[in-house]
């Protein structure tokens, strides 16, 4: 092992300035006593345990609870779960977990947290009502054919009337909906909903 030898220094200011400049030491340069870690390792922990320290915008603030709250605005931080994501969007869809199912199946006693689960629950004929993807398209179909725009039956053709986005499921236009994308509101398709639950009776003379 190679010999480390002590350096010594004629002045105060000689001494900081190595220090500052040596890869070897690792200060706080926070704290009164100015520790010297063994490793940047351990210096980049005490900063964020001690000083509440943001390493990669190279911030400190006041209280854990200042971090947090920086970590969520900047950082997409969840703030119920305390876990990192790398988009807001992958935030945004986390954050479903969280919440209530509070949304009724029209079908069935299950329940969703959005309205585009429960629909997308209606397609993929999971329900116990019977209704599939065929169905819902041929139900909002018949919906659009008798109070919907001129020439546009939607069967597997799912336009938002808000921004033109075009979609092949009624589910994915409900998450478009349901995301901050456009200004559409998950309300604009309540009469359609209204029009799938009465009649429920239809759902075996359109799976075919």
């Amino acid at each position: 092992m190679q010999a480390v030898f002590p350096m010594h220094f004629n002045h105060v200011a000689g001494l900081e300035q190595h220090v500052a400049n040596s890869y070897k030491h690792h200060v706080c340069t926070h704290c009164d006593h100015q520790p010297d870690y063994e490793t940047a390792g351990d210096l980049n922990q005490h900063l964020e345990e001690s000083h509440n320290a943001c390493l990669e915008c190279n911030e400190l603030f006041y209280d854990e609870e200042d971090l947090i709250q920086h970590d969520v605005e900047v950082h997409n931080r969840c703030p119920t779960c305390q876990r990192f994501f790398d988009t807001p969007s992958n935030l945004i869809n986390h954050e479903k977990v969280h919440q209530e199912k509070n949304m009724k199946c029209l079908a069935c006693p299950r329940m969703f947290i959005t309205n585009s689960a429960m629909m997308l629950h209606l397609e993929h004929g999971t329900c116990e009502s019977g209704a599939n993807l065929r169905v819902i398209q041929n139900l909002v179909a018949d919906w659009y054919e008798e109070y919907g725009p001129a020439g546009h039956h939607h069967e597997d053709d799912f336009r938002c009337e808000n921004c033109g986005s075009h979609f092949n499921r009624l589910s994915a236009l409900l998450q478009h909906a349901e995301s901050e994308t456009c200004d559409a509101a998950v309300w604009d398709f309540y009469r359609i909903f209204v029009h799938i639950e009465y009649n429920q009776d239809a759902f075996q003379l359109f799976d075919y």
